[in-house]
């Protein structure tokens, strides 16, 4: 938050404004363009980036660590302010000469809306070019191409491919060969939650995230919602105690945090009452799926999950009973039996859990319901904007 904000806040120009003031602000799935508390995280990026500062390709990098620990947020960040920099060479003067090395672009990418060697293309060669890229009427061959001659013609690029190795997700092997496919004048950079020893690509240089250290979630969880919730909103020890319960994971504190404040909200409540951080909590599974990785899916994979979290208990007692509903709903095209497929595919991918019913009879195989593994106050909130405003 800017100085000037705060005055406004102390003028008390936010008044009423209500307890969820800005969702993006808090939410999991918005990063700031300034990430808290990880200063040393991108000292070790740059010193990793540092031959390109002058004139030299840096290593290929393989960013790992676990959900919530900041990775996607620094990345992004450090990229987009680093790609402001790229382009026509920079005079450096040294002691005898004057030297002009060409930064390289600097490119981020998110595997999860760009898992396949098609959208990988499009969405590496719209972020090196002025025109417009096509989304229909080209082949994966004539974007490789036309991404080629745009490196040919431009500086070397370091591409940042975020989330590989995730189920629905290229493995970080396969999206280095895709990219190094292209041109020898690309440097693969990816992140993901397996360390080193557990994939295929042996990347040149590494750098670790752990998980955020108590005090600093609490600062960073503080940051955030002193612009996504209204004043006063939420107290100090509730901040703590949702720092504490997180584990130094920043995604399921906001998750937990933005749930709350949505059910003060509903309530009408203008600040977040005790019962409303215990539903918060309550509903951030452990442990939980990332909300990218659900808002990622297809329009009417979202809208199955979205209509299954939405049902009530009575309709989720078992697999037969929720799908059955859920294909009687006017909003879903789909037979019974396809939306039991897809919702055992979720299961498969780690969205959804399988539970095994208990029968008070013990007769014939015991039935099964689905119990989702992701936020799902914060699911069923983004959802709805989502459909109300597009």
């Amino acid at each position: 938050m800017n100085i000037d904000d705060r005055i406004e806040r102390r003028l008390g120009h936010d008044t009423g404004a209500g307890v969820l003031v800005d969702l993006d602000a808090v939410s999991p799935v918005s990063h700031l363009e300034s990430p808290i508390g990880r200063g040393p995280a991108i000292e070790r990026l740059l010193d990793a980036l540092s031959p390109a500062f002058s004139g030299s390709l840096p290593p290929s990098t393989y960013v790992h660590g676990p959900k919530g620990s900041g990775k996607s947020a620094v990345v992004a960040a450090l990229f987009s302010r680093l790609a402001t920099h790229s382009g026509p060479p920079r005079a450096i003067q040294t002691s005898t000469r004057a030297v002009e090395p060409t930064l390289p672009g600097f490119v981020y990418v998110d595997a999860r809306r760009a898992s396949t060697r098609f959208r990988l293309y499009h969405d590496a060669l719209a972020a090196v070019t002025d025109e417009s890229v096509p989304e229909h009427g080209i082949g994966t061959d004539d974007l490789a191409d036309s991404l080629r001659n745009a490196i040919d013609t431009g500086p070397d690029v370091v591409v940042a491919v975020d989330h590989a190795n995730e189920p629905e997700t290229p493995s970080a092997m396969t999206l280095v060969e895709w990219l190094t496919d292209v041109s020898g004048h690309i440097v693969p950079v990816c992140l993901g939650r397996d360390p080193p020893d557990a994939i295929e690509w042996r990347p040149d240089a590494t750098v670790a995230f752990a998980r955020y250290r108590r005090h600093v979630l609490v600062e960073l969880l503080t940051s955030r919602c002193s612009t996504g919730l209204g004043r006063d909103a939420l107290t100090h020890d509730q901040v703590r105690e949702i720092g504490e319960w997180a584990s130094g994971d920043a995604h399921d504190a906001l998750a937990a945090i933005t749930g709350a404040a949505i059910n003060a909200e509903r309530a009408g409540a203008s600040t977040i009452r005790p019962t409303d951080l215990d539903e918060g909590i309550d509903r951030v599974p452990k442990p939980s799926a990332a909300l990218g990785r659900v808002l990622a899916l297809s329009e009417s994979r979202r809208r199955l999950l979205y209509e299954l979290v939405s049902l009530p208990d009575s309709e989720r007692s078992s697999v037969s009973v929720a799908t059955e509903t859920i294909a009687s709903r006017r909003t879903v095209d789909l037979s019974a039996s396809t939306v039991r497929r897809v919702l055992y595919e979720l299961a498969d991918a780690e969205l959804l859990d399988r539970v095994t019913v208990q029968q008070s009879d013990g007769k014939g195989r015991p039935p099964s319901r689905l119990v989702p593994r992701f936020p799902t106050l914060v699911y069923r909130e983004l959802f709805d904007r989502t459909s109300r405003f597009g």
